[in-house]
């Protein structure tokens, strides 16, 4: 007998999934866009179309000189996750209800991890806004302000995803006066109360606490991210699957999913970063 039913377990992940999910949340599934992703290839290549120039002023009995659209062709490397649980025979019949679900919640915790990671890796690795802060595991306004200043005029609220902070800057975020003040016109109630990773909203942008990839270990410093909306992308080759493998000799059974996909920063200018070190190493 089966120690789980690989579609209801592969759904529970892919639906814990969802929640564990940080700046995972904030990318789009762009597999629609890519063809065919789904049957062949190592490599998946992700259509950006470039922003047309500024209109002109007409003359009459001049043609408009049309402009040729072009789409630049970005690639991403498809990856191969996967995690593997081992259920000794002896254990099995306790493998019930509850433990169930928490095998569940730490499978989609891990997966969910790995694709953050990776689509930290791609922002760090491809783009050009940044903004240097005076301290490593700190923040002020003043460098929140010039990070939203790299965007020039764009810079409407709605269309940001958020802040994505680690978590050791939140005290910086509560001990500042442009995120807590009720006297601020642009200071949004019930800041400081988190929910699902969200502590608040700075200039109506939520604020993100992740720690997925968000602290450099070898520089020992944060990064900050503030992302637009549509900058991340991700597609999936193959959605997350279960598999039992039974080992007889061994009197156990391993429960392995398993998932290809790929992730990519389609507008490298739908991104700032805030770091102490920036060097011509961080992509630009």
């Amino acid at each position: 007998m089966a120690l789980v039913i690989p579609e209801i377990f592969a759904d529970a992940i892919n639906e814990k999934l969802g929640v564990s999910l940080k700046v995972g949340s904030l990318a789009f599934d762009a597999t629609d866009m890519v063809g065919e992703i789904r049957q062949s290839g190592d490599t998946v290549h992700f259509p950006i179309i470039n922003r047309i120039t500024d209109a002109t002023e007409l003359t009459d009995g001049v043609e408009v000189t049309p402009e040729r659209v072009s789409m630049q062709d970005n690639t991403a490397e498809i990856k191969e996750i996967g995690k593997a649980v081992r259920v000794l025979d002896k254990e099995e019949i306790q493998i019930k209800g509850g433990a169930m679900d928490k095998m569940v919640v730490q499978l989609a915790e891990a997966m969910a991890k790995k694709i953050d990671l990776d689509l930290v890796a791609a922002m760090d690795a491809d783009a050009v806004y940044k903004q240097v802060t005076t301290d490593a595991d700190a923040v002020t306004k003043t460098e929140l302000d010039s990070a939203i200043g790299l965007f020039g005029d764009q810079i409407d609220s709605d269309t940001f995803a958020a802040w994505v902070i680690n978590s050791r800057l939140v005290s910086s975020f509560m001990n500042m006066d442009a995120f807590v003040s009720t006297t601020l016109t642009h200071t949004t109630e019930g800041n400081g109360i988190v929910r699902n990773g969200v502590i608040g909203y700075l200039y109506n942008v939520p604020v993100m606490v992740s720690n997925n990839g968000t602290y450099d270990d070898a520089k020992k410093e944060c990064k900050t991210y503030l992302i637009k909306k549509d900058a991340l992308a991700y597609v999936f080759q193959k959605d997350i699957t279960v598999e039992e493998e039974r080992l007889p000799k061994l009197r156990a059974t391993d429960i392995v999913t398993t998932s290809l996909y790929a992730v990519k920063l389609l507008d490298a200018s739908g991104v700032a970063i805030l770091r102490k070190t920036i060097t011509e190493d961080d992509g630009e």
